[in-house]
């Protein structure tokens, strides 16, 4: 079975091509954007979102479609929805136009109406998708972290080791569910292996549902350090991350916080009885990552 991976310069593709080579099943077809891809005994082809043509070559000849790329950092919201949402929407044509079998959609858990214009153009996407007329399957990872994942619980993780006071936004009630980069990898392995599971929409969430204060507090027992919170008022951190942004100053972007603090559906129970899903929780994911 050939297997094209958009968004392959990833550190979750680079994982799963490697665990899937393992197991002997796939011929690879990667598409580079920006970031070059070489990968041992894997075909790489240049293509772009937002480009239909690049993408209809992309799918010649391939049997399935893993769709990993996305914009996540934007200080355009318009943007979010040009990259995410109309690329897939061009991805779909030329897995139509190819005859591609199925059509794996990997969105977020942060896919939801209020989850800023990331979320947003991520749940337009699932809709496309759903509306495609192909097989498909959609896959909502949470927070992941692991090796080389800096973003997320991995830059909380560094605030934890290297800070002696850790911001907050809000009240910190707002519930995460961290999941370790090797769980959600093997979830992915699973689904593309198995082509007879259609029209899933599948959870990669943490086994725990903890609010940001709680993660917090777990990380700094677990690497044994005291730790004190900042709690900032949300409008201030609006505003500060609003005039940084303008500036170019810092990494945050303004979508950023309602993608924190929206609602998210985390119930695994679906991926578990669908795919051989048991994510570990948080202090065994930190012991394989730390």
């Amino acid at each position: 079975m050939k297997l094209l991976i958009t968004g392959a310069s990833s550190v979750l593709a680079s994982r799963l091509v490697a665990l899937l080579r393992e197991r002997g099943k796939f011929s690879f077809r990667l598409l580079e954007h920006r970031s070059p891809v070489r990968m041992e005994s894997c075909e790489t082809v240049s293509g772009n979102m937002t480009d239909p043509e690049s993408l209809g070559r992309a799918c010649q000849g391939v049997d399935e479609v893993l769709h990993l790329a996305a914009l996540t950092h934007s200080c355009n919201d318009a943007e979010y929805f040009r990259v995410n949402r109309e690329g897939t929407r061009n991805l779909i044509n030329a897995c139509k136009k190819n005859d591609v079998r199925r059509l794996v959609f990997v969105s977020s858990a942060a896919a939801v109406g209020d989850g800023g214009a990331y979320g947003l153009s991520k749940l337009e996407s699932e809709k496309l998708v759903c509306d495609s007329g192909l097989q498909w399957v959609i896959l909502r990872p949470s927070e992941v972290y692991g090796p080389q994942m800096k973003e997320g619980i991995g830059k909380l993780i560094s605030w934890v080791k290297n800070l002696k006071y850790i911001p907050v936004i809000g009240d910190g009630s707002y519930c995460l569910s961290p999941v370790y980069i090797d769980d959600v990898v093997e979830a992915m392995a699973q689904v593309v292996a198995n082509p007879d599971l259609i029209s899933r929409k599948l959870n990669l969430c943490g086994p725990e549902i903890m609010p940001f204060v709680e993660v917090i507090d777990r990380l700094s027992r677990y690497l044994e350090v005291r730790r004190n919170k900042i709690f900032i008022p949300v409008w201030i951190t609006r505003l500060a991350v609003s005039l940084a942004s303008l500036v170019k100053l810092g990494s945050f972007t303004p979508d950023q916080i309602p993608r924190l603090l929206c609602g998210k559906d985390q119930d695994i129970s679906q991926a578990a009885t669908s795919i051989s899903y048991s994510p570990r929780k948080l202090e065994e994911g930190l012991k394989e990552y730390l």
